[in-house]
């Protein structure tokens, strides 16, 4: 049983080892290596014990990884939810162009939102195969897979963060804000029924967005029906709006404008109701989030709110430059960016009286 919230004195006074580590969670040395390296070959309990343990008295995992760092491999990992959306592709494009110019290669991992994939990636950190880390997504892996990260490494969030790595740097929008002025501008147009798509559950992101939705319906005195809620999707792409759209037609009271988490949601969902005679702005509404290549192309072409996706990802890839190149020892601040969106008004919604 833990005699203390704060570290032992003798930890304190010295080098943390695997062995205040193992003393504080109640364990063995070879149980922490292996919920370090193997965290899938532990229980759910021992893995939380050991991690929080870790936390608590700042041990720094694989300790061999100080020396590996005097020798920078001019390498960085790129981390991605997987391949096919064109969200990602002017932030791979800044960001490779930033690190090229500095004189660094980029490896592209995609995590899948799977667990595996995730101890994966996070062994080839710790193992210090790459000078540093970017995370593009907004299903951030598991904090705990990151936990062990040594701040050798380090670590930039974009889109994202995750909740208790101030030793990672930030870089998003605020897409509560930018989601409330989304739905106003539905709402300046006569629009009363608003109905919204967050996108993939459980997601900051989407949590986020749907946050902004209700905030602009409560500043103007509309109900916050949960009828108008469409929580089917799955992630930020075509199909679950082709599946909001079953949400749509089951309704007898139809909403007239819809506010979707993203392009390609609100696409997908565009796209099933055009398939079914439903006509765009002149039966529903719609509007996005992103504005990505394919809103201005589709027809009628989708009004959005604008991430400064090729900003963000040269913000990021400059920031990260500065950390791999002036301190490995996890004494360089981190960064804390929040930039704003930008409404963009196309054709997908009209005024209604």
């Amino acid at each position: 049983m833990r005699k203390s919230e704060t570290p032992e004195p003798e930890a304190a006074a010295r080098s943390v080892t695997i062995q205040d580590v193992a003393r504080r969670a109640g364990v063995s040395t070879a149980t922490v290596s292996r919920a370090i390296a193997l965290p899938e070959r532990v229980t759910e309990a021992t893995r939380a014990a050991v991690f929080s343990a870790i936390r608590e008295t700042g041990y720094t995992p694989n300790a061999a990884a100080r020396s590996l760092r005097a020798k920078s491999t001019k390498m960085v990992l790129v981390l991605l939810p997987g391949i096919g959306n064109s969200f990602f592709t002017p932030v791979l494009n800044a960001l490779e162009e930033v690190f090229t110019e500095g004189g660094y290669g980029v490896l592209i991992g995609y995590t899948r939102q799977s667990r595996s994939r995730e101890t994966h990636y996070a062994r080839v950190i710790r193992a210090g195969q790459v000078d540093g880390v970017l995370v593009v997504t907004g299903n951030v892996p598991r904090d705990e897979e990151f936990v062990s990260v040594p701040d050798t490494v380090p670590v930039s969030l974009m889109f994202s963060e995750i909740p208790g790595t101030p030793q990672f740097s930030v870089f998003d929008v605020d897409n509560r804000g930018a989601s409330a002025e989304a739905v106003r501008y539905l709402i300046s147009q006569g629009h009363r029924r608003i109905a919204h798509i967050p996108g993939a559950e459980g997601g900051l992101e989407a949590s986020e967005r749907l946050g902004g939705y209700c905030d602009a319906l409560r500043e103007a005195g509309l109900p916050i029906d949960q009828a108008l809620i469409w929580r089917g999707a799955s992630n930020f792409d075509f199909a679950s709006g082709e599946r909001a759209a079953r949400d749509y037609f089951a309704l007898d009271e139809k909403p007239t404008a819809v506010f979707a988490a993203a392009d390609e949601i609100a696409l997908g969902f565009m796209r099933a109701l055009k398939n079914r005679g439903v006509g765009i702005p002149s039966d529903v509404s719609v509007i996005g989030f992103d504005d990505t290549e394919y809103a201005v192309h589709y027809d009628p072409a989708l009004t959005t709110m604008r991430q400064p996706r090729n900003e963000m990802g040269r913000l990021a890839a400059t920031d990260l430059l500065r950390r791999m190149a002036t301190g490995r020892d996890g004494t360089v601040p981190t960064l804390k960016v929040r930039l704003a969106c930008e409404l963009v008004v196309r054709e997908s919604v009209r005024a209604v009286e």
